[in-house]
């Protein structure tokens, strides 16, 4: 099958690039052509300096988007250009992150809902996401368009148990799936990495700039006695080591390699999860977190969180409290499978289709 799959891709972002990777790998493996449709929110627009101080990190991804990201659309611009022009395939694939996020797609929004294209191409999602509690109207997608663009997918699965109930009771879409993240799809990125040495040092990923995680940071430091590294960022911490810029199979590395991780990032806690980091999720607001605790209550792990108000203690005693890792990969072993048998029903209905035809 010949699926055109609309995701975020093309930021310079951890998550977000390997999201798009493992979600193509994923379909790839069952045998189907995936090419990424070329529709990007735009970027802020950064002053000189800036782009002169991350453009090591832009050449980076850049790379990897070369390496990994060959078979890609012409570009689009906005939602016109899709309807005058959509993407020749057999199916469409709305992909996971935040796609259904109308605060981060804005404008764009209607294309990640796919308001384009004949009515007979097959619709599907796969671990698509809200990203936050509750629907919004917005100037760019309100409730009434949502419902009736959720109505013409020929199959939905969701990432996190608060954009199922957000399926079911904004919108009354009741034939849901709940899958885990496509990142979580394969037991390790080795492919990528190669082998991983372990190493002694903290590992810092921060998403939100704040002052009082990095001092939680060097007193964990201190209590363990070793190094704490920061990634992915290019902020100069008093007593952190930075080696920016990261690319993202460096990134993996480094989480796979860390005795400890704290983070406030999701794809930061799922990649500690497949190599059995000890972590703790700092959350500067819990209420932007949704993603992180579903998946932590689902492993049932839920009890990793802490916020920035909490007391450096907490975080030492939390991380010298070994996880339970045995218990959570059986766990994800039946969600992966679960997961991996909607990704084969996709087809068996696709056929299905065809055959009625």
């Amino acid at each position: 099958m010949r699926i055109a799959l609309l995701t975020y891709f093309a930021a310079d972002n951890y998550g977000a690039t390997l999201q798009a990777y493992a979600t193509i790998k994923a379909f790839e493996r069952e045998g189907h052509k995936v090419e990424l449709v070329n529709y990007v929110i735009p970027e802020p627009e950064n002053p000189l300096f800036k782009k002169i101080l991350l453009l090591p990190k832009y050449l980076k991804f850049n790379s990897f988007r070369k390496k990994y990201f060959k078979n890609i659309t012409k570009k689009y611009n906005n939602l016109e250009d899709l309807r005058n022009d959509p993407p020749r395939a057999d199916c469409y694939l709305v992909g996971s992150d935040q796609t259904w996020n109308p605060e981060i797609s804005k404008h764009m929004a209607k294309g990640f809902f796919l308001d384009f294209g004949s009515k007979d191409i097959f619709k599907v999602t796969y671990a698509t996401s809200f990203g936050k509690e509750k629907w919004e109207d917005t100037e760019w997608i309100n409730s009434k368009e949502t419902k009736e663009l959720l109505n013409q997918f020929d199959l939905i699965s969701i990432r996190e148990t608060s954009g199922l109930n957000i399926l079911n009771d904004y919108f009354s879409i009741k034939n849901v799936t709940n899958v885990i993240d496509p990142v979580l799809l394969f037991e390790n990125y080795n492919d990528l990495t190669g082998n991983v040495k372990e190493n002694n040092k903290i590992i810092a990923y921060k998403l939100i700039n704040s002052e009082a995680f990095y001092n939680i940071c060097r007193k964990t430091g201190k209590y363990f006695s070793t190094r704490v590294q920061s990634i992915g960022s290019i902020r100069k911490i008093d007593g952190i080591d930075c080696n920016y810029p990261e690319s993202p199979t460096e990134w993996i590395k480094c989480i796979a390699g860390a005795k400890y991780v704290i983070t406030d990032s999701f794809h930061g806690a799922v990649f500690s999860i497949l190599y059995r980091r000890q972590f703790v999720i700092c959350a500067s607001d819990p209420k932007r977190i949704t993603r992180i605790k579903s998946l932590l209550d689902i492993l049932g792990i839920e009890g990793r969180i802490l916020t920035e108000n909490d007391d450096a203690e907490k975080y030492y005693k939390l991380l010298s409290t070994p996880i339970d890792y045995d218990t959570v990969h059986l766990k994800l072993k039946r969600l992966r499978e679960e997961s991996i048998n909607y990704i084969k029903q996709i087809n068996i209905e696709y056929k299905k289709r065809i055959q009625n035809k």
